[in-house]
């Protein structure tokens, strides 16, 4: 939108009119850094003009600060964004013809940071708050966007509205979108939401209309040459097919919009990280889910984060797991560098297959990392207190890492706790973690750091099995030299898990017997030894065992105590044959429980990329998996929540 500098001047020249002309040329020399799309300078120019303007709540401010949440959203910083944009349009208040494009500018931005968020409701609000106080002229692309926008928040809760927003902005002439490549492509995205709406409601023959005149628009939906108007509209069809059971097209379409590719440029370890919580820790129902759309930005950040299609399943009506699943995919980061060598297409409409998850707790190793918090404070560090995506802080990590640096101490303490977040950072590739690992390992060696932060590091210089053995081995040792007899319990306890016998009893017994009631490790330590015990037929032993631990018989993935598979694993005859002729591959988690029979039960995809293709034959295979049965008191019980991850590729 156009700025109106005349006001702007004058607005200014009544907060500041010592320095108005300075200011003025400060905020032009921002604007046009902003219009020139170089993001930092901008940022960096419009701050220190809001410090420079401090606690004014004049209109000149609440232009600074619209035009610093702009910024900042396109940088994807959207949190940050928000509570300036919040403040702007609070400032520029209702009713006042002359603010009225830059009140409507502000609300269009925050209803964008929200809208991003997976906070659909709360941007409907903003984007239906410039269509009612008419904020914008009348057929101008401005209001075009606003009413795009309120449909396609609003289809969620309000689908008659949103419906009769979508048939009004496709009953507008072609010059209302502008150009006419603008047209079409405007008129593609609101068929799309069309048939999205269709979808939802069930009313599939009406979503195929709108989707197949889409596809008119778009130039066919059949095609090899692929834009990414066409991307997202086979993305469309596919779930348009998944809800017809018409799993032959699922695969086709999915082929023809070359979700495989994300794989085949290099990025396809990317993303996939936390989900919401099932009931009753969270609101969803196991069954309930979403397909979630996104893009990889080159820093790994996920950015427009758009809900195409939800259902509650047997959870309440009034759940919204399209606003759930949209607020967990925007938290997920991709390795920068996978990113970057990911062609930008195939990461600018990436689709995601969603379920909630059943959570349990880290109980040992956030013991783990209380000790090494203690260690820090004794240095007078400690962690560092970073917020947002793994994305955001990998960056604040690298600015902090490069701080210390450039105090000219490259063997500084207050490095390592920041290359020790940099070890579980999601959005740290492979090579850079590699990099940030030896400089770990050398630096907790010189400052005689906890062996948990030297296990951080060695753990990703040591990757074959045979090396990781040895690293434990060498660790328990240090860490028994050093007095540190958690930690050296807690290696031990990594080499027991797939041990049994009278040896691995013996030595979890003795686990068991150093570490106080409360304790983690000992809880840990008792469970397996139940399991073994049990295994071996020895009920009286097993049930004592768990006795000792002090924890209700609920999960055996409690502290990490997983059951003993029989035939619980994938052949290539497993490769959903469809998608072996048309070179698909795929990147899944599947979640299940076992029952005290050792069954496998309630087997659901909880993330499956690309969505649908290989979901279904997956769970049929898997449910014929066996495990051995678990002892919990003094019978068996089920494990729940258990997550099996599975990587479908053609060599």
């Amino acid at each position: 939108m156009l700025l109106h500098r005349f006001c702007l001047g004058l607005f200014l020249l009544v907060a500041v009119p010592v320095t108005a002309a300075t200011v003025q040329e400060d905020f032009d020399a921002a604007q046009a850094h902003l219009d020139a799309r170089r993001l930092p300078q901008a940022r960096a120019g419009f701050a220190a003009l809001l410090e420079r303007l401090g606690a004014s709540k004049g209109r000149s401010a609440m232009i600074v600060r619209n035009r610093l949440g702009e910024t900042m959203i396109a940088m994807a910083d959207v949190e940050e964004a928000q509570p300036l944009l919040e403040a702007a349009v609070a400032g520029l208040p209702a009713g006042i013809a002359a603010v009225a494009d830059e009140r409507a500018t502000a609300l269009t931005h925050l209803a964008r940071a929200l809208e991003e968020q997976g906070r659909l409701r709360e941007a409907h609000g903003h984007w239906q708050t410039i269509i009612d106080e008419k904020l914008l002229p009348s057929g101008s692309l401005g209001l075009m966007q606003a009413r795009m926008g309120a449909a396609r928040t609003g289809q969620w809760t309000q689908a008659d509205a949103a419906a009769r927003l979508i048939d009004g902005l496709l009953a507008e002439p072609d010059s209302a979108w502008g150009s006419p490549q603008a047209s079409i492509s405007g008129r593609v995205n609101v068929l799309r939401l069309k048939g999205q709406l269709a979808m939802r409601q069930g009313r599939l023959d009406d979503a195929r209309r709108a989707l197949d005149e889409a596809g008119r628009l778009a130039g066919g939906a059949s095609s090899l040459q692929v834009n990414l108007d066409d991307v997202q509209l086979r993305g469309d069809l596919i779930v348009h097919a998944w809800l017809k059971k018409d799993m032959a097209s699922v695969v086709r379409l999915t082929a023809l919009s070359g979700a495989s590719m994300l794989d085949e440029s290099g990025g396809g370890q990317g993303g996939v990280g936390d989900l919401p919580p099932c009931t009753p820790t969270g609101t969803l129902a196991p069954d309930a889910m979403a397909v979630i759309e996104f893009s990889v930005r080159d820093d790994g950040r996920v950015v427009n984060v758009r809900p195409v299609y939800a259902n509650p399943g047997s959870g309440p009506a009034d759940s919204h797991p399209e606003e759930e699943f949209a607020a967990a995919v925007h938290g997920w980061s991709w390795p920068a560098e996978q990113a970057k060598a990911t062609n930008p297409l195939w990461r600018a409409a990436v689709r995601v297959e969603l379920r909630c998850q059943t959570m349990r707790p880290e109980l040992v190793v956030a013991s783990l990392n209380r000790d090494v918090d203690a260690w820090l404070a004794t240095k007078g560090l400690k962690r560092p207190g970073f917020t947002g995506t793994d994305a955001q802080t990998r960056q604040q990590l690298l600015a902090a890492l490069a701080s210390v640096d450039a105090a000219g101490d490259i063997q500084a303490v207050a490095a390592v706790p920041l290359l020790a977040e940099l070890m579980v950072n999601r959005a740290v590739g492979p090579a850079e973690q590699l990099d940030h690992a030896r400089r770990l390992a050398a630096l907790a060696k010189t400052h005689d750091a906890p062996v948990f932060v030297r296990e951080l590091a060695q753990g990703r210089l040591n990757r074959s099995v045979a090396d990781r053995f040895a690293m434990v081995r060498r660790l328990v040792a240090l860490a028994e030299q050093r007095g540190e007899i958690r930690m050296a319990d807690y290696l031990r306890l990594q080499q027991l898990n797939s041990r049994s016998g009278p040896e691995a009893e013996s030595q979890l017994a003795a686990i068991a017997a150093r570490h106080g009631e409360a304790d983690p490790l000992r809880q840990q330590a008792l469970l397996m030894l139940s399991d073994r015990a049990f295994a071996r037929g020895d009920e009286a032993v097993a049930a004592s065992a768990l006795a000792s631990t002090g924890l209700s018989p609920q999960q055996c993935a409690l502290a990490d105590v997983r059951p003993q598979g029989r035939n619980t694993f994938l052949t290539v005859d497993d490769f959903p044959r469809e998608a072996r002729a048309w070179g698909l591959s795929a990147l899944m988690r599947v979640a299940h429980d076992v029952t005290p029979a050792g069954d496998i039960a309630n087997v659901r995809v909880i993330s499956a990329r690309p969505p649908f293709a290989f979901s279904e034959q997956t769970v049929k295979r898997m449910q014929s998996w066996k495990f051995k049965p678990v002892l919990r008191g003094t019978e068996t019980v089920g494990c729940m929540g258990r997550v099996q991850p599975i990587r479908f590729r053609l060599n």
